[in-house]
């Protein structure tokens, strides 16, 4: 049986794409062990090695090796010999694959501001020099990273554009885990958004427009004028999506490639807490696939977007089924 360690990276994206990998690998012949941060713990989802405690207490943002968590964590992932370990450009578990000279692959969706083979001049560290930080150790530990892999795959829906962007050449696309809804009367509403975090823009937003829900895993609230609903009911949030109106949400790849493969044009109040949803909402706008709202008394379009299914590119686990 093939052991696989797949490892979360310190951020709230990485919790939608460890929980659809999840369940992606349901009921498949391999031992999986997932080591995540609490904000990256899909809930309902055993971690075996919750990563917070390798960080400083005090000063989480600095990373060192230099800690006795550290050492137990490498003893025990030794133990459990994974035959392959999936990192989502975490950087601990990264350096024990290399250390135990085991196969490794990153998988992730932060991965594609080093992936494009164009910049597109897109200005990101100029205009939100703020988040981006651009401290040569910061930068140069991912690079590290990359190429101590064997693989690096860029979880994003830009792949199965019609003309996709060219990606450098150790490289390769990854699609996304999604679902696609079908025509369906009683699923049809004017505004759907996707929410991580009680997002106080986009519920203003909704609360403006008739007919509106929200999908997220605090569904429990209510709010005047908005619905919200449980976002662990996949089959409902695909549905209510794909016959929606408008789509909305903070800029997470795995929602954006939603609105993608369900063709429709996406709005974005971008998390500017979050490094991946900024350079996601520059792209998307880039390559006309969404716009980027800044506050709720903005206007938007509805249109539909075009995609294709780009026969050279696999999901996760099709890939490791041909390890």
């Amino acid at each position: 049986m093939l052991k696989i360690l797949y490892a979360a990276s310190n951020n709230k994206s990485a919790k939608i794409q460890l929980a659809r990998f999840m369940s992606a690998m349901s009921g498949k012949p391999y031992q999986i062990k997932i080591a995540a941060y609490l904000k990256s713990s899909p809930k309902n989802l055993n971690i075996d090695w919750t990563l917070d405690s390798l960080l400083n207490i005090y000063k989480p943002e600095h990373i060192s090796l230099e800690n006795d968590n550290f050492r137990i964590y490498y003893e025990q992932v030794k133990y459990f010999a994974p035959d392959l370990i999936i990192s989502d450009l975490e950087y601990f578990t990264s350096h024990i694959a290399n250390l135990l000279d085991a196969t490794l692959w990153q998988c992730s969706s932060s991965i594609i501001n080093f992936a494009l083979a164009n910049t597109y001049d897109l200005g990101l560290f100029k205009t939100y020099s703020f988040v981006f930080n651009r401290n040569p150790v910061h930068v140069q530990r991912t690079v590290n990273i990359i190429d101590n892999s064997n693989c690096n795959f860029v979880w994003s829906h830009l792949g199965d554009m019609v003309n996709p962007p060219l990606l450098k050449p150790n490289f390769q696309w990854m699609r996304p885990y999604h679902s696609v809804g079908k025509p369906y009367i009683p699923c049809r509403h004017n505004l759907v958004a996707a929410l991580l975090q009680n997002n106080v823009k986009i519920i203003s937003l909704m609360k403006k427009h008739s007919d509106s829900v929200i999908f997220s895993d605090f569904y429990q609230e209510s709010t005047a004028h908005v619905s919200f609903k449980d976002i662990e009911n996949v089959d409902e949030y695909s549905c209510n999506l794909y016959n929606s109106n408008t789509f909305v949400c903070e800029g997470q790849t795995s929602f954006l490639a939603d609105a993608f493969y369900n063709r429709k044009y996406p709005i974005i109040l971008t998390d500017f807490d979050d490094p991946e949803c900024i350079i996601n909402s520059v792209l998307t706008e880039h390559f006309s696939l969404g716009t980027t709202l800044y506050d709720d008394s903005q206007d938007f379009v509805q249109k539909e977007v075009e995609n294709q299914y780009n026969k050279d590119i696999e999901f996760l686990h099709e890939k490791i089924m041909e390890y």
